[in-house]
């Protein structure tokens, strides 16, 4: 499995922008998570997305074209697009969706940067990618990782330190696979 990090990948005033036009938890067009596998936040409707982050997640899908192979992103943001955990929010080890619930497409990558800023590390929220790899929160650096096999989860925002929500955008890369055969949702596994 190929881990890539970037860093800086989109210019840091495109994340501040993106960063203060982020909607508030109480914003009507969220998805809201909050069980046991997940406590998070997620658009589902790129038409709602604020226009900043709109074009940090478009300048994204360019930053990582290159390290996508012949795949393409899909830009209706299927299950991406913003994601926001409160304090305390979490999202437990997994494996994404390889199969579009929708369109003949298999998922190649996925794609996932942050646009917090005053994130510390006694905030939280890591991205952890079995076996070794460990990400912390900090703004324009994208994480690209081939989707087939890959468990992975976020680490708890930490409470006790911060009342900063973790605030990533997300993007997927898919190919043409007119016989996909795999999940078309996440598969979480109990720890």
């Amino acid at each position: 499995m190929s881990v890539e990090i970037i860093k800086n990948a989109i210019p840091q005033s495109l994340c501040r922008a993106a960063e203060a036009a982020w909607p508030s938890p109480d914003w009507v067009h969220w998805h809201r998570y909050n069980g046991a596998t997940a406590n998070k936040y997620g658009s589902m409707d790129r038409s709602r997305i604020p226009p900043a982050c709109i074009a940090a997640l478009d300048a994204l899908s360019l930053a990582v074209a290159d390290h996508i192979g012949d795949s393409f992103i899909d830009y209706d943001l299927h299950a991406a697009g913003m994601h926001m955990m409160p304090p305390g929010g979490f999202l437990g080890r997994h494996l994404d969706a390889e199969c579009h619930p929708i369109r003949p497409w298999k998922r190649t990558h996925s794609i996932v940067m942050s646009v917090n800023s005053g994130w510390g590390e006694l905030c939280g929220g890591e991205l952890i990618i079995e076996p070794d790899t460990v990400i912390g929160v900090e703004p324009g650096r994208a994480v690209i990782f081939e989707t087939a096999g890959a468990w992975h989860q976020v680490n708890r925002v930490n409470t006790d330190v911060s009342r900063l929500y973790r605030k990533t955008l997300a993007l997927f890369a898919w190919k043409i696979d007119n016989d996909c055969d795999g999940r078309t949702s996440a598969n979480f596994h109990e720890s």
